[in-house]
């Protein structure tokens, strides 16, 4: 396990597949929006978005685990701000979604 952690590709990326999945959470969003909470199938087009919000989730999560690990083996290790904002943004967006506020 350390040396996956010492290895400074893989929590790159970890990173990048967190963008990315942010990305497309981003182009889900109309799915759980005023039209997509409207339709018969939107209980579908909820799943589908909670499922991606919770894979970005993890995604971030475990890239900012990798890197704070690999941090605390080595000095010159930067923190990891990109990933800890996308996985703090990612629970504001589950707060929001289960408050119902996307479906204004």
């Amino acid at each position: 396990m350390e040396k996956i952690i010492r290895n400074p590709t893989v929590g790159t990326a970890v990173s990048v597949f967190a963008g990315l999945s942010f990305y497309v959470l981003c182009m889900m969003l109309p799915l759980v929006g005023p039209a997509g909470s409207r339709v018969e199938h939107s209980a579908a087009n909820r799943a589908a978005f909670v499922c991606i919000l919770l894979l970005t989730f993890l995604l971030a999560s475990a890239s900012t685990y990798l890197v704070l690990m690999r941090r605390k083996l080595e000095d010159a290790v930067a923190f990891p701000w990109f990933s800890s904002v996308l996985a703090a943004l990612c629970l504001i967006m589950l707060v929001l979604l289960l408050a119902g506020w996307f479906t204004v």
